[in-house]
């Protein structure tokens, strides 16, 4: 669109996915963004030699056998990473030495199942059932929903038929609610654990994830996090976008009901056509246009949905191999973390980058452990005491290590690099509400009420909202689709096709990011 001018708030991978698929349908765009790296908390960082990660455990369209491969190829993502498709999807660990394997084909799953309840082969079998039907399902939602005629709605149930009766059915039953379904006094118990997501989320979630793992569709890349925001801000560049880094949005310009550019922290004006907010949604709305557009409906959300739990993320550099080992585990703990501020957390997850060369010097590694934690504990402690918030990080630390030490053995003495992000450094890096790293929370309460969450404002022309807070759940794929729906939609209100292209190998972008 010649002359459009357009202004995104982030750069997060929502912002860039925006950017890029408006730069690929005319518009000019430029991305203010607050910190000096691309991609929010897609993102990682090194110490002395050591690379942690900070995001991806998988990726939903890794491989062909989804639509969302499309969409990473025409943001430059598949044609510069290489995913792995591990046997196991992940491990579960009990503390009395027990093990649970979520093996990535249904058919081996079912017999692990089938291991620890031999009593439940019938809901076994209606669970693995569901996700060889989800594997085989390629949606069509290649169109934006809000385009959709009558013939679109035809194809996609067609293509999507048992696909959506499985949604239908399971979509409302919360994996709590599903393993009180199971005989098996164990499952019952440690359901939690074994369907590794949040009780009250449906278990068709579960399901569905399961099901793109069966497919080879949601691989774990051999690259970095940063990496691959770094290959779609290189993409945007490439298409002609601009993106200003440590430029802090303070205020959304409004004139006669319709946004009319930004406001920077240091009082820099920038006009534009339309805006569009990749940022926190909280401080979107309450903050840069002081909640004046925000209806009953969105406050009701912004005051009763839940946030996704905060995580308290240790990474070790640790002077030795672990080939053996999965790549990613859980580890049920015998009493909760003393130093976490939570009396609930018996679980940490172990992210162990063994399947990834630039990510340690060789023959060394890098491991992440995340725990959820309490975003108030770590907030008071930091604001009250600071002494003190140092010295607590350290001693969650020391209290994974020493879990380590117990559970894998041979890690104290290989210790080589410790360091430790909490919520205060989420929300100091991305501004993003409760120290959260992906919005709200896929609970049924939240679920039932996502109708209320807006992309437009109501009294607002001009703009729109892009990323995690605009849903329930999220997920880098969401995001991504998010903002390639709202493009269509533009182009459709502008009275122009909408166009996509796929772009090519890129060089220069480093493993790291």
């Amino acid at each position: 669109m010649d002359n459009q001018k357009t202004i995104i708030i982030g750069a997060g991978i929502a912002g860039l996915a925006a950017g890029c698929y408006l730069q690929m349908n005319g518009y000019d765009t430029l991305i203010m963004e607050a910190g000096a790296l691309p991609g929010g908390l897609c993102t990682g960082w090194t110490r002395k030699g050591y690379f942690f990660d900070g995001c991806l455990s998988w990726l939903v369209g890794s491989g062909p056998n989804n639509t969302f491969h499309k969409f990473w190829s025409e943001l430059n993502v598949i044609q510069n990473m290489t995913f792995v498709n591990d046997e196991e999807f992940a491990v579960v660990n009990f503390k009395d030495g027990t093990q649970f394997t979520l093996y990535a084909d249904a058919d081996k799953l079912e017999q692990e199942f089938l291991r620890i309840a031999p009593e439940d082969a019938a809901i076994i079998k209606t669970l693995t059932d569901a996700i060889k039907i989800i594997s085989n399902v390629d949606l069509r939602i290649d169109k934006a929903p809000e385009l959709f005629d009558l013939t679109d709605f035809q194809a996609f149930k067609a293509k999507a038929g048992e696909y959506m009766e499985v949604m239908k059915k399971w979509g409302g039953v919360t994996i709590k609610d599903f393993a009180q379904q199971f005989k098996s006094e164990f499952v019952r118990t440690n359901y939690r654990k074994i369907f590794w997501f949040n009780a009250d989320t449906a278990v068709a979630y579960f399901m569905a994830t399961m099901g793109w793992v069966h497919a080879k569709a949601s691989g774990y890349p051999v690259e970095s996090s940063l990496h691959l925001s770094k290959i779609i801000e290189q993409r945007y560049l490439e298409l002609g976008g601009k993106i200003q880094y440590h430029s802090r949005v303070s205020r959304i310009i409004v004139d006669e009901g319709a946004a009319t550019g930004v406001e920077l922290d240091n009082g820099r004006i920038y006009p534009a056509d339309q805006v569009i907010s990749a940022a926190d949604g909280f401080s979107t709305i309450f903050e840069m246009l002081e909640g004046k557009y925000a209806d009953d409906d969105l406050r009701y959300c912004y005051e009763n949905f839940s946030t996704k739990t905060a995580q308290i993320y240790v990474g070790l550099g640790i002077s030795r191999t672990f080939d053996d080992m999965p790549h990613y585990m859980s580890l049920e703990l015998d009493k909760p973390l003393n130093a976490n501020g939570d009396a609930k957390t018996d679980n940490i997850f172990v992210k162990i980058f063994n399947k990834h060369p630039d990510f340690a010097p060789k023959g060394k590694t890098s491991v992440v452990v995340y725990a959820k934690t309490p975003m108030g504990y770590w907030e008071h402690l930091k604001e009250t005491n600071p002494h003190h918030y140092d010295e607590q990080k350290k001693a969650v630390a020391d209290e994974i290590i020493g879990l380590l030490e117990e559970r894998l053995g041979n890690i104290k003495e290989h210790i080589e690099v410790v360091d430790v992000s909490t919520p205060c450094t989420i929300t100091r890096y991305t501004s993003n509400r409760n120290g959260s790293w992906m919005g709200w929370e896929k609970h049924m309460d939240n679920i039932v009420q996502e109708k209320k969450l807006k992309r437009s404002l109501p009294g607002l022309a001009n703009f729109y909202m892009v990323g995690h807070w605009t849903q329930v759940g999220g997920g880098l794929p969401s995001v991504v689709l998010q903002a390639r729906n709202l493009v269509q939609v533009l182009c459709t209100e502008n009275g122009q096709p909408f166009s996509t292209t796929i772009g090519e190998s890129s060089l220069g972008v480093s493993n790291r990011g």
